[in-house]
Formats: structure tokens, C-alpha cells, sequence
């Protein structure tokens, strides 16, 4: 080998494996460590076939950025309002299905009183 190719040669170090789990919590006993297994394995069987992942209607308001995060689930799609920016997802298929922009009532409107 010459000093040109030893200037381009690169060993190789492999990384050292990985352990697929996680740690548990101090307190976890021997049935919360089985349940979270049972559950990580049902949810990588889920992803491999595909099925879409669960999600019921929530509203979150963080108070530290002021970000208000709104999810409604219909028959057909899925709704995230993010600071009154709609997206919309097939709610069986979890493809993203488009865009709009939430419309908010009057606040006297909103707390139901009428005029």
C-alpha cells in the first residue's frame, strides 16, 4: 500500500448493540414491565400491518407558549386545530387529507348566551 492509499483507508469500528427495551421506573413491578412489553410489541405489530393508531378528542392549552392545540374526530376524518390552523386526516388511514382555517364564533357566542 502506498502513502496515497493509506491516506484514503478507514477502519471500520461497529457500534455496540443496542438493548431494545427501555428502563423502567424505580417502583415498576414485574406486571408493569410485562404490560409495557405486551404493549410496545401490539403496538409494532400494529404499525407493520398498518392500522391506524387511536386518538379521541382532546383539547391541550399550553400555558407557557400560549399555543392552544385542539383534536375532534368525525366518522370520516380527523381534526388537529393548531392556534386556529385546521388539518384534516382520513381517520381510517391516517393520510393527511388538507388544510383550512377554524372559524371562531364571538365569544358571546361561544359562552352561549345570545342577544
Amino acid at each position: 500500500m502506498n502513502d496515497a492509499d493509506a491516506r484514503f483507508s478507514s477502519v471500520i469500528v461497529p457500534f455496540r448493540k443496542i438493548a431494545r427495551g427501555r428502563p423502567a421506573a424505580a417502583a415498576a413491578t414485574w406486571l408493569d414491565r410485562a404490560n409495557g412489553r405486551v404493549r410496545e410489541y401490539a403496538g409494532r405489530i400494529a404499525m407493520r400491518l398498518g392500522l391506524p393508531g387511536a386518538i379521541r378528542d382532546t383539547e391541550i392549552r399550553d400555558a407557557l407558549t400560549g399555543q392552544e392545540l385542539l383534536v375532534r374526530v368525525s366518522p370520516w376524518f380527523v381534526k388537529v386545530c393548531v392556534d386556529g390552523r385546521d388539518y384534516y386526516f382520513d381517520r381510517l388511514t391516517g393520510r393527511f387529507a388538507g388544510t383550512g382555517a377554524a372559524i371562531n364564533p364571538p365569544s358571546d357566542l361561544r359562552s352561549g348566551s345570545a342577544r
